[in-house]
């Protein structure tokens, strides 16, 4: 993979977006919990909006896509990763979520090391910031309907 092309890694940023869309339909498809189907379902339209903003975007898009600090709620960071089951509960769902986003986040971080292009670092800055985001607002479910239960 060529971190110089830009081309080339938006179809990376597509392909990545169309297999986590997959693998949450998987997952909503398996899940026997309703709220965790509900949730992955919810998840799958995401990644799907997010697979369409990048067959669509340009350069120009990117120089002016602008950058904000994204709160880390740092659930991620104290939970263990979960794998899948049919059975699992709606937190063990949110948070085998939140760990996959994270590792997005991270994967696109490392990207950004990785250029000295500015507009692929650019790029790849924006692509975190959208995982970022992910991660928040399962973050901020989990906090909501998790650490309410507590």
């Amino acid at each position: 993979m060529d971190l110089s092309n830009f081309n080339e890694m938006i179809r990376f940023a597509i392909r990545k977006e169309q297999d986590a869309a997959t693998m949450y339909e998987t997952y909503a498809n398996l899940a026997e919990n309703p709220g965790t189907k509900r949730m992955f379902e919810e998840l799958v339209e995401e990644e799907k909006k997010h697979k369409k903003l990048l067959e669509d975007v340009t350069r120009k898009d990117v120089e002016d896509y602008k950058l904000t600090d994204i709160p880390n709620l740092k659930i991620a960071e104290y939970s263990e990763e979960e794998e899948f089951k049919p059975e699992m509960s709606f937190q063990e769902a949110l948070i085998l979520a939140i760990k996959k986003e994270e590792k997005s986040y991270h994967l696109y971080n490392s990207f950004v090391k990785g250029t000295d292009n500015p507009q692929l670092k650019k790029l790849f800055q924006s692509l975190a910031q959208e995982e970022a985001k992910h991660k928040l607002k399962l973050e901020t479910e989990y906090d909501q309907h998790v650490f309410k239960e507590d």
